[in-house]
């Protein structure tokens, strides 16, 4: 049986010998249309929006919080007891992307007629130019058996008028379905947001 130092090492060699060092993480720079980590949002007063419910699932927008620049989406889902979700089995994860469930899509149409369509946060290649137009981002989610919520981030803050949250999800076979709300609602929840530091100090 190996000797073992007091340290629990075996002889002199560290269990980590060998293993490079962490490379350092580049400083992040927030761009103005990142969610912002330098203030509090504005909550926007609603009823819950269901947005989608069939005998296996339902998916609804349960909160939403505005700030200077734009606006947060939780969207809460839940399935019954049971749900199967196709070919991924059992519902083991929530909506958005990169998780089992892959096949949920989220998008908003603003009252303009423009359509967001909703993707995964991340910075490409061009990760530091400015989106040519509104984007929307999961950007925080978890799940257990029975229910999920994702977080998604809308930049900019919606034109006035009606804006609507649209969704489908065929492997809950959950077609396109859409609820709405009026626009000014999160407007003057951003006009309530509190600005705690500049967004790019330090």
């Amino acid at each position: 049986m190996a000797r073992r130092n007091h340290d629990g090492h075996h002889g002199g060699m560290s269990f980590f010998d060998g293993v490079p060092s962490a490379e350092p993480v580049p400083p992040w720079s927030h761009r103005p249309w990142d969610p912002p980590e330098a203030g509090f949002p504005g909550v926007v007063p609603f009823r819950t929006l269901v947005l989608a419910r069939t005998e296996r699932a339902a998916v609804a927008i349960t909160g939403l919080s505005a700030y200077a620049a734009g606006f947060e989406i939780y969207v809460t889902a839940r399935f019954r007891p049971g749900t199967d979700a196709g070919p991924g089995g059992p519902v083991p994860g929530g909506p958005g992307p990169g998780g089992p469930l892959r096949s949920f899509r989220f998008g908003l149409q603003l009252a303009d007629g423009t359509k967001v369509i909703g993707g995964r946060r991340d910075r490409g290649p061009d990760g530091d130019a400015e989106p040519d137009g509104p984007i929307l981002r999961m950007f925080l989610g978890g799940a257990s058996p029975r229910s999920s919520l994702s977080r998604w981030w809308a930049w900019p803050l919606p034109p006035a008028g009606p804006l609507e949250f649209v969704c489908e999800w065929p492997t809950l076979g959950m077609p396109e379905s859409r609820v709405g709300l009026d626009a000014q609602l999160i407007l003057d929840a951003a006009g309530q947001s509190i600005r705690l530091w500049p967004d790019d100090e330090g």
